[in-house]
């Protein structure tokens, strides 16, 4: 199955539909399977490495290695 003629064909079925509903369902079945693909990269942590991370992160707060709000609004603007 060549993958890029699967999708130009897809594309070419989307482009004739006039239905509304449909068009959602389609978009929530994408958005599902985004979701789905994202949380199956997730690996949860373990106790273990919550108290490192918490540790260093009231370390970074303790030596002022903290950004406020408005930096980070900034920041992720470029994101």
């Amino acid at each position: 199955m060549n993958i890029q003629i699967e999708i130009n064909t897809i594309k070419k079925e989307l482009e004739e539909i006039q239905d509304e509903s449909l068009i959602q369902t389609i978009k929530s079945l994408l958005k599902f399977a985004r979701n789905k693909s994202y949380e199956s990269r997730l690996k949860p942590m373990t106790t273990k490495e919550y108290r490192a991370r918490a540790a260093a992160s009231e370390k970074d707060i303790k030596t002022g290695r903290v950004k406020d709000i408005g930096t980070l609004k900034k920041e992720s603007e470029n994101w």
